[in-house]
C-alpha cells in the first residue's frame, strides 16, 4: 500500500483577501486540507483568546470541506512570549483539529543577505529558543500535539542546522518541517544533498520553489523553479514520511508576496501548484 500524504494550501497566499474567501478559493482549487495562523487583510485571521473561538473556525472549515494541518504559531511560541500562550494556542489547535503546530527559529542577520549577526550575538539567542521550545516541547506532548520548525536562517538554516537545534532542545514533541525553498534562497545550498540529514524527522514539507542565485526574489509555482522536488519526495518516500506537503508561496519573479496578483490568477496558479505537486507525489510513490 502506498503511504499517504496531505496535501494542503497555506492561505496566507491570499494576505490580502478575508480569511474565509481564501478558504474559499482554497476549497474551489480542489484541496482538502488547508493551513493558516499568519495574518490576513492586516489583521489576525482568529482569536485563540476568544469565547467560542474554536467553534468558529471549525464551522468555518467544515462549510468549506477542509481540514487543518498546521498552523503557524511563531507569534506565541518565541522567546519573550509567555508560556501561557503557548499553552492556549496549544489547547485552540487541539479543540480544531490541529496536530502540528509550525513555527521559525532564530534569525541570523541584522539585515539580510549582507549584515550577518556574529556568533557571539546568535548563542544567547539559540540558547533561549531551545530552553522555550523544551517547555513548549512538554506542553505539546501532554495534548498530542508536535511543534514543528522549519528553515528561515539562524538556527533553522538548513537541515545539519535543524538537526543541531533538535538535539539541543531534546524534545521529541519538537520536530522539523522542510522548505527547501528557504533553504536554497537564504543559503544557497542544494536541497536534494540536504534533506537527507532531517528527512527521518521531518513530519511536513512547505513546498516552495525557487529559481536564481542564492537572495533572489523568484518563488515560481512549485514544480516549475529550480528546486528538484522529485528528489525530494524519494527521499521522503525512503524515510516512511506520511505528513503534510504545503502550499506556501508561488508569486513569482517579483517576489511580492501575492500583494499584486489579481485573486483571479492567484487561484490559477493554486490549481497549477495542486497539479503538479499530485503529480510529483504520485511518481514518487505516494498517494495523495
Amino acid at each position: 500500500m502506498k503511504p499517504s500524504v496531505k496535501l494542503a494550501c497555506m492561505s496566507w497566499i491570499y494576505m490580502k483577501h478575508p480569511f474565509e474567501r481564501a478558504l474559499e478559493s482554497i476549497a474551489r482549487t480542489g484541496y482538502k486540507y488547508v493551513s493558516f495562523g499568519l495574518p490576513h487583510e492586516g489583521k489576525p485571521a482568529f482569536d485563540d483568546a476568544a469565547p467560542g473561538e474554536a467553534e468558529r473556525i471549525s464551522a468555518l472549515l467544515d462549510r468549506y470541506g477542509l481540514k487543518p494541518v498546521t498552523l503557524v504559531s511563531t507569534d506565541v511560541l518565541k522567546p519573550g512570549q509567555p508560556l501561557e500562550r503557548a499553552i492556549q494556542r496549544l489547547e485552540f489547535a487541539k479543540a480544531i483539529g490541529v496536530e502540528e503546530l509550525l513555527s521559525l527559529g532564530t534569525t541570523s542577520y541584522t539585515r539580510f543577505p549582507d549584515e550577518p549577526k556574529s556568533e557571539e550575538e546568535m548563542k544567547p539567542l539559540n540558547d533561549a529558543f531551545a530552553e522555550k521550545y523544551r517547555q513548549i516541547g512538554e506542553e505539546a506532548g501532554k495534548r498530542g500535539i508536535v511543534v514543528t520548525i522549519k528553515p528561515h536562517t539562524g538556527n533553522t538554516a538548513t537541515a545539519a542546522v535543524i538537526a543541531d537545534t533538535l538535539r539541543q532542545i531534546g524534545s521529541p514533541h519538537v520536530r522539523a518541517s522542510y522548505d527547501p525553498g528557504n533553504v536554497r534562497f537564504y543559503e544557497g545550498v542544494e536541497t536534494a544533498d540536504d534533506l537527507p540529514i532531517i528527512a527521518g524527522d521531518t513530519v511536513s514539507l512547505v513546498a516552495k520553489d525557487h529559481s536564481g542565485d542564492r537572495a533572489e526574489l523568484n518563488f515560481p509555482i512549485p514544480g516549475e523553479g529550480d528546486i528538484r522536488f522529485p528528489s525530494l519526495f524519494a527521499t521522503l518516500r525512503s524515510a516512511g514520511f506520511t505528513g503534510s506537503v504545503v502550499v506556501e508561496r508561488l508569486d513569482g519573479e517579483k517576489g511580492t508576496y501575492h500583494a499584486g496578483i489579481p485573486i483571479e490568477q492567484l487561484d490559477e496558479r493554486v490549481l497549477q501548484a495542486r497539479i503538479n505537486l499530485t503529480r510529483l507525489l504520485e511518481e514518487a510513490g505516494f498517494d495523495v
